[in-house]
């Protein structure tokens, strides 16, 4: 069985440097978009992460994390800023975000509003993925997400890591579906155990009729370069020997998945990929 159809959204985007997202890479600045997926299937709408929350962009920490990882020296904010190319002279040049709410927004665009959905997936609990959370739950959309990622977030050891924000995901009103391991949430859609960028990381793959297989890695691997190159992402929460290791076995995983379906990859910081693949009316099918 398959999905019906799916649709690819912009959130916004943020300004990050490259290294970020590929190991090894330069660390000039470069745009990358929060992108989402939406996609019909026979249990209804479901949606694959959800940006970054107006909130948080606006938030004076917001700016302090991209302007500490702008310098790629860990959590010292006193350390100068020679890295930067250029450097942006406000939080405006860091992030942007869809006005009003960017979840709201961005459904808007495909004629759709949180309360169509059936449930929600997040790939991670970073802030530019995490967004949408607290308009999830108002609307009472089930969220899924690994218990590792949930587990890690509530256990406080997010705290140490940037790019966790915790007004995302700590309200109790969330509905919260646990997932343990890959799991199929509907007919041709299933969620993919990626950890390593965060403990719990996932990623997507969604099988269409006339398109055939599609894979969303999310941070698993956020450009077209990290497949080209066969590069994994260039950071990992906890920064250890072993969170690197489990992200290269995720992101070999991913490339060996996408030979073995001939699949449709796209990455999930690529905004090149992300305007290639941006929806036809009707969606994708």
């Amino acid at each position: 069985m398959t999905a019906k159809r799916l649709f690819v959204l912009q959130f916004g985007a943020e300004r990050v440097p490259k290294s970020l997202s590929l190991r090894g890479g330069p660390h000039d600045l470069a745009w990358e978009p929060f992108s989402g997926i939406v996609v019909e299937t026979t249990d209804g709408w479901i949606l694959f992460d959800t940006g970054m929350a107006r909130a948080a962009q606006d938030d004076a920490a917001t700016e302090a994390v991209y302007r500490v990882g702008a310098v790629g020296l860990g959590h010292n904010p006193a350390v100068a800023t020679p890295a930067v190319h250029p450097t942006p002279s406000d939080s405006l040049h860091w992030t942007w975000v869809l006005p009003g709410d960017p979840l709201v927004s961005a459904l808007a665009t495909i004629g759709l509003s949180p309360s169509d959905l059936a449930l929600a997936v997040i790939s991670h609990l970073h802030l530019d993925h995490s967004g949408g959370i607290p308009t999830l739950a108002r609307a009472g959309v089930p969220v899924a997400i690994q218990s590792a990622e949930l587990e890690f977030a509530r256990s406080g050891r997010a705290r140490f890591e940037a790019g966790f924000r915790s007004d995302d995901w700590s309200a109790a009103t969330v509905d919260w579906r646990r997932l343990d391991g890959d799991t199929e949430v509907a007919d041709g859609v299933r969620v993919l155990s990626t950890p390593g960028h965060t403990p719990g990381h996932s990623s997507l793959r969604v099988d269409l009729p006339d398109t055939g297989t599609w894979i969303f890695p999310a941070d698993a691997a956020d450009l077209g370069q990290n497949f080209l190159d066969g590069v994994t992402c260039g950071s990992c929460a906890g920064g250890t020997i072993a969170d690197e290791l489990r992200a290269r076995e995720s992101f070999d995983r991913l490339r060996a998945e996408a030979r073995r379906l001939d699949a449709r990859v796209v990455p999930g910081h690529d905004q090149v990929v992300i305007n290639a693949v941006r929806h036809p009316p009707g969606g994708h099918r």
